[in-house]
């Protein structure tokens, strides 16, 4: 599960992972390749880790198959979720409706069609 964040301006698809779901996928401790970026947020400013094109992401409803995009990460010690930037969204075709309830849907399908988001998951 990830949270869609508009709020997440990035010139790539990118992804930020709390440090468990890192270690988790095997990119925590920092692997080589990995660099320290600066980052400016809605906390402040802070440093990440940050990989290029470390991940594949995709979105699994029930019903059918979502697209694929591969996806930089970004590893924080201060997040407890998993993120997704405005530029993966877009990769993955997700189209926010009523964010703050959780509804969306794909770009491929009508603009009457709603899906429910996932529940929360924290790390």
């Amino acid at each position: 599960m990830a949270l869609a964040n508009t709020g997440y301006e990035a010139g790539s698809a990118d992804c930020s992972l709390p440090q468990a779901v890192a270690a988790r996928l095997g990119l925590w401790p920092s692997p080589p390749g990995s660099h320290l970026h600066t980052v400016r947020g809605y906390g402040g400013v802070l440093q990440v880790h940050k990989l290029a094109d470390a991940v594949r992401v995709r979105v699994i409803p029930s019903d059918r198959q979502g697209l694929e995009a591969l996806a930089g990460v970004l590893i924080t010690g201060t997040d407890d979720e998993v993120i997704l930037s405005d530029t993966l969204l877009d990769a993955l075709g997700i189209v926010p409706l009523v964010p703050g309830r959780g509804i969306w849907r794909f770009s491929d399908e009508p603009d009457s069609q709603r899906r429910p988001s996932s529940p929360r998951e924290t790390w």
